[in-house]
């Protein structure tokens, strides 16, 4: 009988308290003990915990003898434990984990097992793109499986952009010209929730691929590149006019990302820049009054990159039952699993053999990733913890007080104190000016 056992836990002595939640699946035979395996994962909705019910559910049924239990924490806290996690005893054999620099960190200490051996027994070569590999690979070898990425671009209200006989923005003073009108209007034309770091962050990344390029990206989020080149200047100098026009919402330093669904789908704001995951945090009533169009170009002699992030599933090598580990990693590789986890999700599937949700949002998010030239993950998965913990509250600030000579000026310090030489260099050839 399948049954879900729920446990809270006091951590770091009463400091702060957070939900462990259990999830026990069980199918037992009629004579014997199940094998169990015990998995780590981040659960924020409950649109989360239902999907990975059913898949742990739907591996058990392929497997009778196997009993499935998962650990799940709430994402902040999944992050904060995460060190403990694959380093100590913990006696988990899988756990979630995003790919890319965050991976490396813990591949590089020697705590992930290479699964060349999943890989090379399920041909997963041809499964999945060159630009979803790359994130996985170190030396040549194979350090997890990828279940899950999702595109970052804007969600708009096509109640108000009807109302003004507007156009999805395809270049940046298209989108200029759209906060201009709905600015106008009466209407904050952008929302952004400072108070969460990320959302910044990402108006960097976008504005940095789009003026400098993918291999200056990387080399720049992988510290290879002083802040102080003109380069990102020039990107903080063009992130200036919409800061300095008042083009996003009034005091966002106070706001969460999440705050700003419910001003999007009642029409309260333009627009807002966020991944498509919140598909599943938007009622489904709601879905139809929103439109999607990627970050717009800035260069038209730039390549068009898109921001990416890639989730996956890896074996720590303190993991004791590392033969069911694999044959989960296996399972969780292929395209109908994959089709039905992130249709669940609201997110995109990695697996391009996999169906994808065919809600005009997530098709729309889908067909930019594929039309992309290359994917980047996000400053915090592509620059290592240490150096994006300090990089990120700058750009926050950037946002509420906008100097530009000071801000590189700070992001250099915070590169410079960062320990950096356990990263790999990136091969491309990007001159530092």
């Amino acid at each position: 009988m399948h049954f879900i056992n729920w446990c809270s836990s006091l951590v770091a002595k009463g400091i702060s308290y957070f939900l462990t939640i259990l999830f026990i699946y069980s199918a037992l035979p009629a004579s014997g003990i199940a094998e169990q395996l015990n998995v780590g994962v981040s659960i924020s909705t409950s649109a989360q915990r239902e999907t990975f019910y059913t898949l742990a559910r739907e591996f058990e049924k392929q497997n009778p003898d196997v009993t499935v239990r998962f650990t799940t924490l709430s994402s902040e806290e999944y992050k904060r434990s995460f060190p403990s996690m694959i380093s100590s005893d913990s006696r988990l054999d899988l756990l979630y984990w995003h790919s890319g620099q965050r991976l490396f960190e813990y591949v590089d200490e020697g705590l992930v097992l290479s699964i060349d051996d999943v890989w090379q027994q399920q041909g997963l070569e041809s499964v999945f793109n060159q630009s979803v590999k790359d994130t996985l690979t170190r030396d040549n070898q194979f350090y997890g499986v990828p279940i899950s990425y999702y595109q970052i671009g804007f969600y708009y209200s096509k109640s108000i952009f009807n109302q003004l006989s507007l156009s999805e923005p395809s270049s940046w003073q298209d989108l200029m010209n759209v906060c201009e009108s709905i600015k106008q209007a009466g209407y904050p034309p952008i929302f952004i929730g400072t108070k969460s770091n990320w959302p910044a962050t990402a108006w960097f990344d976008y504005l940095n691929l789009r003026i400098n390029g993918l291999a200056f990206h990387q080399q720049l989020t992988t510290g290879h590149i002083p802040f102080t080149d003109e380069r990102v200047m020039s990107v903080l100098n063009a992130w200036l006019e919409p800061i300095e026009k008042g083009y996003f919402i009034s005091d966002h330093d106070e706001l969460t990302w999440r705050e700003g669904l419910p001003f999007l789908f009642r029409d309260l704001v333009g627009m807002s820049m966020i991944g498509n995951y919140v598909i599943q945090d938007i009622q489904e009533t709601a879905i139809p009054r929103l439109g999607f169009f990627p970050f717009p170009q800035l260069d038209e002699r730039v390549a068009t990159y898109e921001e990416a992030p890639i989730d996956v599933l890896i074996i720590p090598k303190k993991a004791v039952n590392i033969s069911l580990a694999k044959q989960f990693l296996a399972f969780a590789a292929r395209h109908d699993v994959q089709s039905t986890l992130n249709k669940s999700l609201g997110v995109l599937s990695p697996n391009k053999f996999a169906r994808q949700d065919s809600s005009p949002l997530t098709k729309e998010a889908y067909n930019a990733l594929s039309n992309a030239e290359g994917v980047s993950q996000f400053l915090d998965r592509d620059a290592s913890e240490s150096f994006a913990n300090k990089v990120m509250p700058i750009l926050d600030k950037f946002m509420v007080k906008p100097d530009v000579d000071a801000t590189v000026l700070e992001l250099e310090k915070a590169r410079q104190a960062a320990n950096l030489t356990h990263q790999h260099n990136i091969d491309e050839d990007v001159t530092v000016k």
